[in-house]
């Protein structure tokens, strides 16, 4: 599946904020409450004017599909990845992931791509793990369990 990608900007700020107070979103973050524009935009600028983070709009023909996020600290990249609720069920999220790891590591050779992922979260984790990913632990954020799931090797 052949997606453009892009940086995001400050242009989209709303795009972004209303994916991420999507409900099913909301359901499988770490913080499931609604997060307010005026944060939303606040935390954006600082990620965009970070050198530790790499923030992509994907988008085929009919429009924009999804974003992927990387934050980083060393060699390790944390990933978070949305995509947009009209355009799910379509294999978006594969093909997002797969070329943005693609992307990051022409980037940053060495970079070991890592996502933390809510244990009830079933499509998400069949996604990551499509991709490429394994399971290499278990952590706890605020009660909450998360699969810890690491790509190995050039898979993606």
């Amino acid at each position: 599946m052949a997606l453009s990608r892009r940086d995001a900007s400050m242009d989209d700020a709303a795009l972004l904020w209303r994916w991420a107070n999507d409900a099913e979103t909301r359901g499988n973050a770490f913080s499931q409450a609604p997060i307010p524009y005026d944060a939303h935009v606040a935390w954006l600028r600082r990620r965009l004017d970070s050198g530790a983070t790499r923030l992509w709009i994907f988008a085929d023909a009919e429009g924009p599909v999804g974003q992927v996020r990387f934050d980083l600290d060393g060699d390790v990249a944390d990933i978070d990845i949305a995509v947009a609720p009209e355009r799910r069920g379509h294999g978006h999220g594969r093909a997002m992931l797969s070329q943005a790891v693609q992307a990051l590591r022409a980037e940053r050779a060495g970079v070991r791509p890592r996502a933390a992922v809510l244990a009830h979260n079933a499509r998400s984790l069949a996604m990551f793990r499509a991709c490429g990913f394994e399971s290499v632990g278990v952590e706890h954020r605020d009660g909450v369990e998360a699969v810890v799931l690491e790509l190995r090797g050039a898979a993606a």
